[in-house]
């Protein structure tokens, strides 16, 4: 488990500090950056490659779907945004960067659809870069704790089974107190923070 002194080294364009800090005036500031970056993403000369689905009927791809697991593209993920179906926006980013990875798995460097995944993915990754760099910084550790814990109560059952896993996972401190679980939080440190989040 890492410390706290040396956090996880993120991929590249993947935040470097956690999404979950948004406060609810940053929201919408940070949903059109993310807006504007997918809509010139699609706008691209190359954008109408990834704005639907991939089509494997129609161009005789039988085994696209056993070599790409979870296939994704720009329209879904426009279609997303627009619902507010992200919880967060690194999922916005996973969903982008899937969609070219997935093109870049299926084909073959040098191929056009391959060279146009790579195109879009670089500026994506440029974009999505500068809308975390001015992304305000988290806050500190015991009040990301007192809302998890006041937060924590209110989510459905369902839910709060799965946190508890997560602390156990990581050996986070849990006791059953007259039916119900008790989590201390002030164990919990940021990579767990993190998760629970």
């Amino acid at each position: 488990m890492p410390s706290q002194s040396s956090p996880p080294v993120a991929p590249p364009g993947f935040p470097t500090k956690p999404m979950h800090h948004l406060a609810a005036a940053d929201l919408p500031r940070a949903h059109e950056r993310c807006r504007r970056l997918l809509d010139k993403l699609l706008q691209h000369e190359d954008g109408w490659v990834f704005a639907k689905p991939v089509d494997t009927h129609s161009l005789e791809l039988r085994d696209y779907l056993s070599v790409i697991a979870e296939p994704m593209d720009l329209g879904t993920v426009s279609r997303r945004l627009e619902l507010r179906r992200y919880p967060n926006l690194l999922c916005f980013s996973k969903d982008v960067q899937r969609t070219f990875s997935n093109a870049m798995t299926y084909n073959n460097k040098g191929d056009d659809v391959y060279e146009s995944a790579a195109k879009l993915s670089r500026i994506f990754e440029s974009g999505w870069a500068s809308i975390l760099e001015a992304l305000p910084s988290p806050p500190p550790v015991a009040v990301r704790r007192t809302r998890l814990k006041d937060e924590l109560s209110r989510l459905p059952m369902d839910l709060q089974g799965k946190a508890v896993v997560i602390m156990k996972d990581i050996g986070g401190w849990i006791q059953e107190v007259d039916g119900r679980v008790e989590v201390d939080f002030d164990k919990a440190d940021e990579a767990t923070l993190d998760k629970l989040e």
